[in-house]
């Protein structure tokens, strides 16, 4: 276990403590919400998305909660890694804000000039990836896929947002990951 998780883990326990011992003090009045705990809170709630959603990739992200805003830093293999924390932590309750600051791992033998080519490109595929998502989800679940933020890079799309029910879910779900150049699909989505 990393010591980031092994301080994440500790920082959830803490945190459930603290209001597990709140509500026990006979005829106490309920104390007014430390915004230092509730900002802890939503960082332990941040890294367990992080490591539920992308796995080990999460580990090298590092996050800090100020408010609602929250701030990732941190170096990673993948692009795909890179803007999918955004899209994990923005799904967390009480993230209105994202400052993504992690930055991705660039191999030695890239130019910068071949590097901004390429960069380019893929930005273009994952744009039309996206499209062509949406358009899948607005045949399979209608008007309820204007609700939802589309993400992709590198093939990896993320859908974040909520619906209605349980099987639209399920549709949404479906017509992403039997869209053509997916390679896998993340799960952002709540049900009302």
């Amino acid at each position: 276990m990393t010591i980031r998780l092994f301080v994440s883990l500790v920082s959830l326990v803490v945190v459930a403590l603290l209001a597990a011992c709140a509500g026990t003090v006979p005829g106490a009045r309920s104390p007014a919400v430390d915004p230092d705990v509730t900002d802890a809170s939503i960082q332990a709630d941040i890294y367990v998305a992080l490591l539920e959603k992308l796995g080990g990739d999460g580990l090298p992200i590092d996050v800090e909660v100020q408010g609602s805003r929250a701030v990732l830093t941190g170096q990673v293999e993948e692009r795909s890694t890179q803007e999918l924390a955004e899209e994990v932590a923005l799904s967390v309750p009480g993230v209105r804000r994202v400052d993504n600051q992690v930055t991705v791992a660039v191999p030695a033998a890239r130019t910068p000039m071949g590097q901004a080519v390429s960069n380019t490109e893929m930005e273009v595929h994952d744009a039309a990836l996206e499209a062509r998502v949406g358009k899948n989800l607005l045949a399979e679940i209608g008007r309820y896929a204007l609700d939802l933020e589309v993400e992709s890079t590198d093939g990896v799309v993320s859908l974040r947002g909520t619906l209605p029910d349980e099987e639209r879910r399920k549709l949404a779900l479906r017509a992403a990951e039997g869209t053509s150049g997916v390679k896998k699909v993340v799960d952002l989505l709540r049900v009302r």
